[in-house]
């Protein structure tokens, strides 16, 4: 009777899907938030939004990057609503773009976490111009640098999320 009530394959899904999470919160908050490189810090929460579309669908991509920006906007003060809004965007596209554009490849994983992760800062930079008053250049040479330092650590959730 017990298990009429519960879709098994499904729940073990949301069981990877959460232990993903953590694995990609645990490396960013413990590992890449306490060292920099040449000044940067890197940044593969983008990566692992990519990651979940990719090689699940759109929807899932989606649903898993709308969890995950809202536990990345609660643990960074910085942010109110950024990460809750661009993370399903993420998710969603890449889903889409590997079930109908681009095949489920590294390479393809690291192009899109490339793009990923230089939209994230583009918009965290935006929003430093506009808010704080920053200015464009330092801040465009700090989001061009912040991608390029994140793209090696980025693939360390390549192979978690292709062998689920």
């Amino acid at each position: 009777m017990f298990n009429r009530l519960i879709e098994w394959k499904k729940l073990r899904g949301v069981l990877t899907f959460a232990a993903y999470m953590i694995f990609a919160m645990f490396i960013q908050s413990l590992l890449f938030s306490r060292v920099s490189i040449f000044g940067y810090r890197g940044f593969i929460l983008p990566a692992a939004a990519v990651a979940a579309g990719i090689y699940s669908d759109g929807v899932r991509g989606a649903v898993f990057g709308l969890i995950l920006g809202l536990f990345a906007d609660m643990s960074f003060s910085e942010s109110v609503v950024t990460f809750t809004v661009l993370f399903p965007i993420i998710g969603f596209v890449a889903g889409v773009a590997s079930m109908f554009y681009i095949n489920k490849s590294f390479f393809a994983f690291i192009t899109f976490s490339a793009a990923a992760i230089l939209l994230t800062a583009l918009v965290q930079m935006l929003l430093a111009v506009i808010v704080s008053g920053a200015e464009i250049l330092p801040a465009l040479i700090t989001a061009l640098a912040q991608t390029a330092v994140s793209l090696i650590p980025a693939a360390l959730l390549y192979l978690p999320f292709r062998h689920k």
